[in-house]
């Protein structure tokens, strides 16, 4: 069983390390408080909201054991009735960042992103579209 302190450090850690846009648009981390950013006119700006999310562990067999396993979430918010392309460029790069095969290594933990990761539809809201980019993690 790996960590659970260890694989959100590590997952957390990579999230931060993200460099979308240019500006480099500011990350909101899981339960830290954020104010989302706003231009001198108080328009909205874009920025990037992580989610972590733990799955059921599975069982490999004897030799393997258990396998810790579950999603990240990063949302790209992004103001209303500005298009899709930017805010798909910076889903794109989010998605570049968390390939299918990445590892991430720390004490007696290893965390591999298995699968490619997954962008999902825009959710249109009242003042931001949102669009979701899931990774989906195993660690050992």
């Amino acid at each position: 069983m790996a960590d659970p302190a260890i694989v959100a450090h590590l997952l957390l850690t990579r999230c931060e390390a993200l460099n979308v846009g240019t500006p480099k648009l500011p990350v909101a981390m899981p339960d830290v408080k954020f104010v989302p950013p706003v231009d001198a006119s108080k328009n909205p700006l874009p920025y990037l909201r992580v989610d972590l999310f733990d799955n059921q562990p599975v069982w490999q067999g004897l030799a393997s054991g258990r396998i810790d396993q579950g999603l990240l979430q990063i949302m790209i918010v992004w103001p209303k009735g500005k298009g899709v392309v930017a805010h798909r460029r910076a889903a794109k790069q989010v998605m570049d960042h968390f390939a299918k095969g990445t590892r991430l290594f720390g004490p007696a933990t290893r965390i591999t992103v298995n699968r490619e990761p997954v962008l999902a539809s825009p959710i249109m809201g009242d003042v931001s579209t949102e669009t979701p980019v899931t990774i989906f993690w195993t660690a050992v």
